[in-house]
């Protein structure tokens, strides 16, 4: 198999990066790359979603000159303003701005406090944003703090970077006996091809109780690959939202690990694809102990010429008793060139579980948009309200004020696109 990105060019790139307490870890890093094949569409987890545009793009961004800007866009300021949170602003992997006043929140650029914190390199593409990081920033929730207005994160590339990739890093340490909201905002769109590589690591200690929303809404131009890595000690509790609207391509591996009993995530998504968009949500639940509960419900909507894949997966290890997993996937088709590829799975080695999984796919109900055309309702408006019905129900989970309102209006606009 030929690699899609010339190595020795991207040896050269990384051996230009700033020298820090990373060095060794991106040396590593390319040391991985360099065994191990970047995914294609002959994996299995890869076949619905081919990434050689991607890696073209990518290695074009190792040849031309980075160019970044410091300004936040339109888009961003709209978010900073319509959610109220302790927002964290990322320029080009550098850190902008932060708020120093939140107790027990530390908040640590790793390029100049590597300590003794955990850089995940589990396969190509982690090992390929390792390479090319030129920092990472991890933020620390100190044990028994409660914070209740939440943190929100937003990655920042100036509207006008040219052919250029970026690959930034996020690690989240949540202590014992914490409850944190956190807001991922993907949403700094560009005016020409970039593609973000990003990672997150979320560590929940015991009794942790973590809120997490992560909402994608880039142009047109970007390509988004993301994996997040979610630990959880024993009693901790995630509830993870995905809402992804924009992008060229989306592709979100989320790794939920169950490491001690007792633990349990609810995993939530929104999908919503236009003209010749793919996004793909790749879920594993991965329950080692016993006593844990994962729950997967993914909505999504596909429009004309757009594609979807879903594949939840709740992995249940031998020993891994009264383990209670389910996965749900619910898409609507808006017109018959809208593709959805589907595919829960349960992989069971124990005894004395409850486990579930099912998956539906449709278009919208002739006789609702009859009856709601009787009540004076023209078809069309019939149409959308029955569509931002099916998609904004998985909503009702989030518990993070002040957001549900702006991202149901997102969905709105995303939904008029998209019929």
């Amino acid at each position: 198999m030929n690699n899609q990105i010339d190595y020795s060019l991207l040896e050269s790139v990384m051996n230009k990066l700033p020298s820090s307490q990373l060095t060794h870890t991106r040396s590593i890093a390319l040391k991985y790359l360099k065994e191990n094949h970047l995914p294609s569409t002959k994996n299995e987890q890869w076949k619905y979603t081919n990434l050689n545009k991607a890696y073209n793009l990518f290695e074009e961004s190792l040849r031309s000159k980075n160019i970044s800007s410091d300004s936040l866009d339109d888009d961003d300021q709209e978010i900073l303003n319509a959610i109220e949170a302790h927002w964290i602003v990322i320029n080009n992997d550098n850190l902008v701005t932060k708020n120093h006043d939140i107790e027990g929140l530390t908040i640590t650029s790793l390029s100049k406090n590597l300590d003794t914190t955990n850089i995940l390199i589990d396969d190509s593409l982690t090992s390929l944003n390792a390479v090319m990081m030129s920092d990472a920033i991890k933020i620390k929730i100190a044990k028994n703090n409660h914070l209740t207005k939440p943190i929100g994160i937003l990655f920042d590339y100036g509207a006008n970077i040219d052919n250029q990739s970026s690959s930034p890093r996020c690690i989240i340490e949540v202590e014992d006996d914490t409850s944190i909201k956190l807001i991922h905002a993907h949403t700094a769109k560009v005016n020409k091809p970039h593609i973000i590589n990003s990672v997150i690591q979320i560590n929940l200690g015991i009794r942790a109780n973590a809120e997490f929303l992560k909402l994608q809404n880039y142009s047109n131009n970007q390509t988004l690959i993301e994996k997040s890595k979610i630990n959880l000690s024993s009693e901790s509790v995630l509830n993870y939202t995905s809402i992804e609207l924009g992008g060229q391509l989306s592709r979100a591996d989320i790794i939920v690990d169950f490491d001690e009993k007792s633990s349990k995530a609810l995993i939530n998504g929104v999908y919503v694809a236009g003209k010749n968009q793919h996004i793909d949500n790749h879920i594993l639940a991965n329950h080692t102990h016993a006593m844990t509960h994962s729950s997967q419900n993914f909505y999504g909507v596909i429009g004309s010429k757009g594609c979807a894949v879903f594949n939840g997966k709740a992995l249940v290890h031998e020993g891994a008793f009264d383990t209670n997993a389910n996965q749900y996937n619910h898409n609507l088709l808006l017109s018959e060139n809208a593709e959805i590829n589907t595919k829960p799975e349960l992989e069971i080695y124990a005894d004395d579980v409850k486990c579930s999984h099912g998956t539906t796919v449709g278009q919208l109900d002739e006789d609702a948009i009859f009856y709601l055309q009787s009540r004076g309702i023209t078809k069309e408006l019939a149409r959308q309200l029955l569509t931002k019905t099916f998609i904004t129900r998985i909503l009702a989970d989030i518990n993070i004020s002040n957001t549900k309102e702006y991202i149901e209006g997102l969905i709105e606009l995303k939904l008029k696109e998209v019929s």
